[in-house]
């Protein structure tokens, strides 16, 4: 009996004791916080690739690739741009009588560990894509890929200018 007794009275010690900590509770209206807050550096904001300057380095980098032999190789069914449906329907515009053609991307099924298909016609077809480093002093590298399968996949590196409002390939390796 005196067991049940000391038990609880033990309980209610240990609790009490764990809720009496001196430990302050910073809450956010208390003062010492927005003091402690300012005191925290931010780092700087790196300003990237604005949303329209990277649409015209892809948009150099596609002319280049599709100018080249790369993909042009009775092989492929279709040549694929990973870009929006705007920019392929320019180039699609601009390269009418491109062999293999420049098709949009809803025609395109990809398989893991396959070459990629032409829907329209079941045969392999080439993806190309760009993707663009952070820009140092107006210059911007990119690669710009090309895909038709694990045997046939590589990039170009490029190094691009700003020229105003354009950018201008400078090289290309």
């Amino acid at each position: 009996m005196k067991m049940k007794f000391y038990l609880p009275a033990l309980l209610a010690v240990v609790l009490l004791d764990g809720c009496a900590t001196q430990e302050t509770i910073l809450l956010t209206d208390d003062a010492s916080f927005a003091h402690r807050e300012s005191a925290v550096t931010v780092p700087p904001v790196k300003v990237g690739l604005l949303p329209a300057d990277l649409k015209k380095i892809e948009r150099e980098i596609f002319l280049r690739l599709l100018a080249s032999p790369v993909g042009n190789d009775s092989g492929y069914s279709a040549i694929f741009l990973q870009a929006d449906e705007a920019a392929t329907a320019s180039l699609i515009k601009q390269f009418p009588g491109h062999v293999p053609p420049i098709k949009q991307l809803w025609h395109l099924e990809t398989r893991p560990g396959q070459s990629p298909l032409d829907k329209d016609t079941g045969r392999a077809a080439l993806i190309l894509s760009v993707d663009a480093l952070e820009p140092e002093n107006n210059t911007v590298m990119a690669f710009g890929r090309w895909f038709g399968g694990e045997a046939a996949a590589g990039f170009h590196t490029f190094e691009l200018n700003k020229s105003g409002d354009d950018w201008r390939i400078e090289s290309e390796k």
